[in-house]
């Protein structure tokens, strides 16, 4: 695989990572909470994308994609995973935030666990992630070539990008969490994001 193909494919991926979506919405609310909180939400997308290129290089993902049960069954788990994490955010935005009271609650959005697991259902469930890797990806392949190995290479290409665009994603946006540390903003940004993360979810729906 040339060098040039390399570039153009990894050109196609940062214009990916860069169009916000599901993904950003769920590492943006984290990483307003905290640095820690963002790359833990960043870490559990980038997994995800890992169960995605693994599928595509075993031929799991072409194979459910072309089968329109499978499709729709995934298209619509992962809308209504994003709706459930939306309503989640909106009614998290109802609870009264802290401003250093002594008697507030702990936000059980933020124990790391379920943080990570959350951002990577968000991710294995989107049916947009599988398809990157079915319909753009192949694209790139050398025909002449064996594709499970031009797919782990691609892929693993797609999940470097990622990394860096996440790391510098999470320490502009963790910028933020002195300011979420007051109850207006923090309830702002997840009504924001609670209600894009709907958005999106009743959009995927519609999608064909």
């Amino acid at each position: 695989m040339s060098t040039e193909t390399l570039l153009a494919f990894a050109g196609i991926v940062v214009v990916a990572y860069v169009v916000p979506g599901p993904d950003w919405m769920v590492v943006l609310r984290n990483s307003a909470r905290g640095r820690r909180f963002g790359f833990l939400a960043a870490a559990g997308v980038q997994c995800g994308l890992c169960v995605h290129m693994a599928a595509a290089a075993l031929g799991v993902s072409a194979a459910m994609l072309h089968s329109p049960v499978a499709f729709t069954v995934l298209k619509f788990a992962g809308a209504a995973y994003l709706i459930f994490l939306g309503i989640q955010a909106i009614l998290q935005s109802r609870r009264r935030y802290g401003d250093n009271r002594p008697d507030q609650q702990p936000d059980p959005g933020t124990r790391p666990a379920r943080l990570f697991w959350q951002a990577f259902l968000s991710n294995v469930l989107n049916p947009k992630a599988a398809l990157f890797f079915v319909s753009i990806l192949p694209q790139f392949l050398d025909p002449s070539a064996p594709a499970a190995s031009q797919v782990l290479l691609l892929g693993t290409l797609d999940i470097a990008v990622g990394v860096l665009w996440w790391a510098l994603f999470v320490l502009l946006t963790a910028r933020l969490s002195t300011l979420m540390r007051r109850s207006g903003p923090r309830r702002t940004l997840d009504r924001v994001t609670g209600t894009a993360l709907v958005g999106l979810g009743v959009t995927l729906v519609a999608t064909s």
